[in-house]
């Protein structure tokens, strides 16, 4: 079966959106080279191609938590800036989708209720940029004046206890959870399950909050999905 990026590039022969110079492989249109880069920064397979790799991953591989990395971590923050916008890409990404459908080409995303998923996922936005806000914020205050770190870890995490003003984390990539004093305007913005882009150091006595980045909750199925 043709990977993602093949895929793509056959949809957008057959449909011919505009170019998008600005973005890495603009013969796929604006709305599905932003899909593309934001499924580059997840774990799925791609080729070696130096700088602009390719998706090879199948279809199958498109995981539900894609979707909501996709509508609430990644489009606030690339290029995508107004509700109009925001609809065409998520609207050219369906109908990718639905065209995979159409092709009888099985995916990972065949059960999910796109436009119901989607109205639920921007509805969590807000939280979730209110949550990058403060977290970046923190980031600014503990590097104002640094302390002594010896050493850093870098992953996407995701809640898996609130404590109070205690958050745990467990990383994708690092087996042992890590927790974390926040303040309390960060906090009540966290919910359990919330992924959070982020780069922790360690100071011997607590883990402090160096850089964050996107911040999804997650993807919450519908029973029957």
């Amino acid at each position: 079966m043709a990977g993602l990026y093949e895929l793509m590039r056959q949809y957008a022969t057959e449909t011919r959106p505009a170019p998008s110079e600005e973005l890495p492989h603009p013969e796929l249109g604006k709305s599905l080279a932003l899909f593309h880069a934001c499924l580059l920064e997840t774990d799925i397979e791609r080729d070696a191609t130096p700088g602009i790799p390719r998706l090879t991953a199948s279809p199958d591989a498109l995981e539900p938590n894609f979707l909501s990395r996709f509508v609430v971590g990644f489009l606030p923050f690339n290029a995508v800036s107004t509700p109009e916008e925001t609809n065409r890409t998520l609207f050219e990404v369906y109908s990718f989708i639905n065209w995979l459908k159409k092709q009888g080409i099985p995916h990972g995303w065949q059960d999910l209720n796109f436009s119901v998923k989607v109205k639920q996922l921007m509805e969590a936005q807000k939280r979730c940029l209110e949550l990058s806000h403060y977290l970046d914020e923190e980031s600014g205050r503990v590097l104002d004046d640094p302390p002594a770190i010896t050493h850093t870890l870098a992953d996407l995490f995701q809640v898996i206890k609130i404590d109070d003003r205690f958050v745990t984390l467990k990383g994708m990539h690092h087996e042992d959870p890590v927790r974390i004093n926040l303040p309390d305007n960060i906090v009540k913005w966290v919910r359990p399950k919330d992924h959070l882009d982020l780069v922790l150091g360690d100071t011997s006595e607590k883990w402090v909050l160096l850089e964050a980045g996107q911040v999804f909750p997650e993807f919450e199925p519908e029973s029957g999905e």
